[in-house]
């Protein structure tokens, strides 16, 4: 046990310098490797460490004793390879997401590929009013008579395939709903949700205020991961929709003996 919760500790912690790293980077554009070393108070082993791993994920690119941000980074991938990862376990999470959708709800969903399926799920319902700023969802829900969408006109980002700034923001603060539906891309007790999209953290904070019931989904990759924005607090959510996995099992227990309820499908 002791060694698990070592292990689990040390897996945060490289979490939480990671996304110090990010922060970094985004506030410097460009910093070297003993920079960050001194910045974060580890050694320039772990530091090129960890700028291998990120680069992996596409978030920086590292240069000759350093490193820079990567605007281009994972969150922006194509959403068809997104949503292939994973794909069994975010129709599973979809299904139960819907299951917590009534009849004639108002709801407020962001971007991401866990949404996507659950838009799929969403078909099956009737007189639902849909709230968002991303394109995808729009376009999945479109040829859905039986529901009202409505999209949040703004700036456009291509890249993200939504729309953000404060024109979205001003559009948002009218519309109180029933239900919030957000995917993220960490998870964990501490750091809350964060999210490698930075560009849309205030709309996203905005979303979780307009909605009575909020509906956090995440696969099982995302929890225990802190990644670079932080969005909000597991508290300001009010269940999280997740699949089963061993590894994260604890973790899971730990976010229920917060109150917080969680969905295991």
């Amino acid at each position: 046990m002791d060694n698990h919760l070592n292990i689990e500790k040390k897996t945060r912690n490289k979490s939480l310098r990671r996304a110090t790293i990010l922060n970094l980077l985004e506030e410097n554009t460009k910093m070297s490797v003993a920079d960050l070393s001194n910045s974060t108070n580890v050694s320039v082993v772990t530091i090129r460490s960890d700028l291998e791993e990120l680069e992996k994920e596409g978030l920086l690119k590292r240069t000759h004793g350093g490193a820079v941000i990567n605007r281009n980074s994972r969150f922006t991938n194509d959403l068809e390879d997104r949503k292939r990862f994973k794909a069994s376990e975010k129709e599973k999470i979809a299904q139960a997401a819907a299951e917590l959708i009534n009849k004639g709800d108002s709801l407020i969903i962001n971007v991401g590929s866990t949404c996507a399926y659950i838009c799929n799920e969403l078909k099956k319902k009737k007189d639902l009013i849909v709230v968002t700023n991303a394109l995808h969802i729009m376009n999945s829900l479109s040829d859905d008579n039986n529901n009202t969408l409505f999209f949040l006109g703004g700036h456009f980002d291509r890249e993200m395939q939504i729309t953000i700034g404060d024109d979205v923001n001003d559009q948002l603060v009218k519309y109180k709903v029933d239900k919030l539906i957000m995917g993220m891309d960490g998870v964990d007790l501490t750091a809350g949700a964060t999210s490698y999209n930075h560009v849309e953290d205030a709309i996203m904070r905005q979303m979780i205020a307009q909605a009575n019931y909020k509906i956090l989904v995440a696969d099982d990759s995302k929890i225990g991961k802190i990644t670079f924005a932080h969005i909000a607090e597991l508290s300001d959510f009010d269940v999280l929709v997740t699949n089963y996995s061993e590894q994260n099992e604890e973790l899971i227990e730990e976010i229920r003996a917060t109150g917080m309820k969680v969905i295991v499908v």
